[in-house]
């Protein structure tokens, strides 16, 4: 049968009181504190047994200051902490990015970049999926691309900085988007596992490129993706990239249009890029009203 959560917790706080007063005069204070933490914890479980997520995770931050406080047990908090963070997370969102980036402050503190850098990560998708603050979340992603990167994992690296690049453009910052798909193509290009997703990079970045409204760098930008690439000019990303720029150019709605259904109908494009030419073909548009 299953514990009841709330006589723990009651249990928990006679304990945390009976090791914050009177005198000890055999010791056996941390015992005490040890105690009151496990009660906490249990407690904190029986909870989330119940699904009461958010009492849960109340009865794992009582743990945890007393891991913290009065046991001098950093490592045991901030382990707490992160299950804190897993029973707040769909209930309190605000709650969970708290106690988790007081984990992170821990293990960055302690130079475990790697356990810091998969916390940012999940930070940054609840800022993105729960909190829907998108700028707090690629600033997250982006702090935990640089940690994973210090750590020699490129490819996890790589997949944030990706990740960056979809939120700037999003953001309408199209330079920072840019230099994060240029960025990780360049570094696929090294990698026979990674080359073969360059053109999607190349593709997205070249996207950028047009959204930002200035063809000349788009231009430049593609000459510069076929000396990286010798390949890229022979792919449909190369091609679609360059009819799009003429479009464009041309004030050409139509042809944009068509070359984009044409695109389509081989390579299905995806929400984001459809997001991003419908601002592109926007702006063709405003320079023919600007005209007319």
């Amino acid at each position: 049968m299953a514990q009841d959560p709330r006589l723990l917790l009651q249990k928990a706080e006679k304990a945390a009181s009976g090791a914050t007063g009177g005198f000890s005069f055999f010791g056996g204070r941390t015992e005490k504190w040890e105690n009151a933490a496990d009660l906490y914890t249990q407690a904190a479980n029986a909870f989330r047994v119940q699904k009461q997520n958010h009492e849960a995770g109340q009865a794992f931050e009582r743990a945890a200051a007393i891991q913290t406080n009065n046991l001098s047990e950093p490592d045991d908090a901030a382990n707490t902490l992160s299950e804190a963070f897993k029973v707040y997370r769909k209930e309190s969102p605000s709650d969970a990015a708290r106690v988790l980036s007081q984990a992170i402050t821990h293990y960055t503190s302690k130079g475990n970049f790697r356990r810091a850098a998969t916390h940012q990560q999940n930070l940054a998708e609840v800022y993105e999926n729960e909190i829907g603050d998108q700028k707090k979340a690629l600033e997250a992603y982006e702090t935990a691309a640089g940690w994973f990167e210090s750590d020699n994992a490129e490819a996890l690296a790589s997949k944030l900085y990706l990740k960056v690049g979809d939120l700037a453009a999003l953001e309408g910052d199209y330079s920072r988007a840019c230099d994060k798909f240029e960025s990780v193509a360049r570094a696929s290009l090294q990698n026979n596992l990674m080359r073969w997703s360059v053109k999607e990079y190349l593709l997205k970045a070249g996207i950028c490129h047009l959204a930002a409204g200035d063809l000349v760098a788009t231009k430049r930008a593609l000459e510069q993706y076929k000396e990286w690439d010798n390949s890229f000019v022979q792919q449909r990303e190369c091609m679609l990239l360059e009819d799009l720029t003429h479009a464009v150019e041309e004030g050409d709605q139509d042809g944009f249009s068509e070359k984009l259904f044409q695109y389509d109908q081989m390579s299905k494009l995806d929400k984001w890029k459809t997001g991003l030419l419908l601002r592109v073909k926007g702006s063709i548009e405003k320079e023919e009203e600007d005209f007319s």
